[in-house]
């Protein structure tokens, strides 16, 4: 059914703080998200997964921190102290090393850092939130038609230091640590050789990289066919999905049209449930109709292809139309056998596209604009997908 090309790209969402793994919460926060308390104040401490970046914020008042009595002890514990937020958006109040607490000790801690773990709450709480928003939102970096992507930024990375000359003085020659001072310095030098050229040979590979991109891009734009190949492969290949896309095109003949071929989210990648900090020392969640997750992935699925289809309009000038189909896959209920089904299929003229107001993303309806233009969707009465044949690529001629 439809068409397929052989150049395929993967797609993987960007790096983002998700809602999994272990740490401050499994599913509803961010690995590494959690609050220490110790003698010297409250901190909030965030981690980046996989990156090995991480932030820590003080989130109390100085003057609290000074007073004994607010360090959040009890008893004779003195140590310092972490909380974290469980799948039920429960506290769970520890030592460093996660060993639990007495019940005075949580007790207290509850009662006497309830501002700093409400901000941690609200932190959790506005992390799993933000995976729907980013859903419901995959529109809304759609570049304006004529805007040119990125190239990697100027190599910033700073030259190694030639390593400063010590002379021995009288005392290093009366204690013999001359010799030794000279084969550090001799070993020191070495280093920064090794340093040196490490260093300029990764700069001359970045800068070479960053000027191909630029070369790529400019060809791309006059029209240049291959150059146009490479430039959409490079942009496509770095688009963020928040959840994971794959994307195969083609280009017309005469090379003024594009067909992209969308392998859209999974049905059940659309979160089903959101979270609120009321202020009670846990986590709040609330469920999403089934109604209300369907009408989410439709939308998600629409904002998807509006997405390419602008990515394509801003980067390439010589294209006339884009002719942009997304897939699922399904379940046959008969068989139990994964099928793919097309469930919209649009084409879309670069006048068309230029009519759009793009200083007003927030106020498009993805959906509606396709369907303005012509396109092929059904819903069934539940608002969920029911197959359509695509567009031919005739329609691109």
């Amino acid at each position: 059914m439809g068409f397929r090309f052989s150049k395929r790209i993967t797609i993987i969402p960007g790096v983002r703080l998700n809602i999994s793994g272990s740490g401050v919460s499994t599913s509803i926060g961010p690995r590494g998200l959690s609050i220490t308390m110790a003698r010297n104040g409250t901190f909030l401490n965030a981690g980046l997964p996989g990156t090995g970046l991480s932030c820590r914020e003080r989130i109390d008042r100085p003057s609290r921190a000074a007073d004994p009595q607010a360090t959040g002890n009890a008893g004779d514990y003195a140590g310092q102290l972490k909380v974290k937020v469980s799948d039920q958006g429960l506290l769970l109040i520890t030592d460093m090393d996660d060993n639990e607490l007495s019940p005075a000790i949580i007790k207290r801690v509850k009662s006497e850092r309830a501002d700093s773990i409400q901000v941690l709450l609200e932190k959790a709480a506005e992390k799993i939130n933000r995976d729907l928003e980013d859903c419901l939102g995959v529109h809304l970096s759609t570049p304006r038609p004529g805007s040119m992507p990125l190239i990697p930024a100027p190599f910033a990375i700073e030259e190694p230091q030639q390593p400063a000359q010590k002379a021995p003085g009288l005392m290093d020659r009366m204690l013999l640590r001359s010799g030794k001072m000279a084969r550090d310095a001799d070993a020191a030098q070495r280093q920064y050789v090794e340093d040196l050229n490490r260093w300029q040979a990764t700069r001359d590979a970045h800068e070479f990289e960053r000027g191909e991109i630029e070369k790529t891009f400019r060809l791309a734009a006059r029209g240049f066919s291959a150059q146009m190949e490479k430039a959409l492969n490079y942009v496509l290949s770095g688009i963020a999905w928040p959840k994971e896309t794959q994307v195969t095109y083609a280009f017309s003949q005469d090379v003024t049209g594009v067909a992209l071929d969308v392998d859209l989210p999974d049905e059940g990648d659309v979160p089903r449930r959101v979270a609120e900090a009321r202020g009670n020392g846990k986590l709040t969640f609330k469920n999403r109709t089934d109604a209300q997750v369907r009408r989410d992935f439709v939308a998600l699925c629409h904002g998807s292809l509006f997405r390419v289809i602008g990515e394509v309009f801003a980067l390439l000038p010589g294209i006339d139309k884009v002719l942009a189909s997304g897939y699922i896959q399904r379940n046959n209920a008969a068989n139990g056998v994964s099928e793919e089904h097309y469930v919209i299929s649009a084409l879309v003229t670069r006048s068309q596209w230029d009519s759009l107001d793009f200083d007003q993303l927030e106020a498009i309806d993805p959906a509606a604009t396709l369907n303005a233009y012509g396109a092929r969707v059904k819903l069934d009465r539940s608002a969920r997908f029911t197959p359509v044949l695509p567009m031919e690529l005739s329609v691109l001629d």
